[in-house]
């Protein structure tokens, strides 16, 4: 009796032991899964950052190209250059996001080992396998950080050489451009010079038909004052007329006679109107030679 006292205690804390080795073991597989998918991704998307970067080499030779070419357009370079800086940046996150990767694989392998150290739990064999698998991919590990050194680093030259190409580009530029205003205050002084000059043989040929001017202009003020006169004069011959036609014993003689002043005044106040019109307009070519 006194034996199963001490039986029964021991199996139940040695199936607490056992439930709890099965937990931290499933936790460590779920670990070792995503620790092994991440570094699946990351070495994927190292080589894709690899091989991005000798594409970008082969975009700048053909960019280069076009550069060089005269018969290409503005609108062709800039398309170039646009594809160009693309590529570079999209590369440059890729970059960023295998760093950021990374980060998270350390911080997944430091909760393995705590997992492993706090639990002890992990079987000397598990740790040989683990072992033997780090020491198998050691070198290639090695030289894939090897290899994305030194595509960096081309990354890296590349981004300075375009900042030194297109700091360049911009001095060039502003010269240009310099000199593109240097000429348009030129040639707004010539235009300033030569509307003067304009201006002042405008003046001198106006000065010059100013006697004309005058001859005109008083010319018009005389057909204005009879064209008045002439108006009440019509409005009287009008009445008359109107008187005539009103009488009763009128002869159509003397109808057609008063209606004969009448039209031949409008026709005198037709001639004078139009050339006040035309006395008008000789002045106006007189002022604007």
């Amino acid at each position: 009796m006194r034996i199963l006292k001490f039986i029964i205690p021991l199996i139940a804390l040695m199936n607490f032991v056992n439930i709890q080795q099965v937990s931290a073991q499933e936790t460590s597989k779920e670990i070792r899964k995503k620790i092994g998918s991440l570094e699946e991704e990351i070495r994927v998307n190292e080589e894709m950052l690899v091989s991005g970067i000798d594409g970008l080499e082969r975009i700048k030779k053909r960019f280069s190209t076009t550069e060089k070419n005269k018969k290409s357009t503005r609108k062709e370079i800039e398309r170039k250059r646009k594809i160009f800086a693309n590529v570079q940046s999209r590369l440059n996150i890729l970059d960023k996001k295998i760093k950021k990767q990374k980060r998270t694989l350390a911080k997944y392998k430091e909760d393995l080992e705590e997992k492993s150290t706090k639990k002890g739990i992990t079987k000397v064999a598990n740790v040989k396998g683990v072992k033997s698998t780090l020491l198998n991919n050691e070198q290639e590990l090695a030289e894939r950080q090897e290899r994305l050194k030194i595509a960096r680093e081309k990354l890296e030259r590349e981004r300075k050489e375009r900042e030194e190409k297109y700091r360049k580009e911009q001095e060039e530029l502003l010269k240009e451009a310099e000199k593109l205003n240097k000429l348009d205050n030129e040639i707004k002084v010539e235009q300033e010079k030569i509307s003067k000059q304009k201006e002042a043989i405008r003046n001198q040929k106006i000065e010059a038909n100013r006697d004309k001017i005058n001859e005109l202009e008083d010319d018009i003020i005389v057909n204005e004052e009879i064209l008045i006169s002439g108006l009440e004069g019509l409005k009287r011959a009008e009445a008359k007329l109107a008187k005539v036609k009103a009488d009763d014993n009128a002869t159509q003689k003397e109808i057609n006679r008063k209606a004969s002043i009448v039209s031949k005044i409008n026709q005198r106040l037709d001639k004078i109107k139009a050339e006040i019109q035309e006395k008008k307009a000789a002045i106006e070519k007189l002022k604007n030679p």
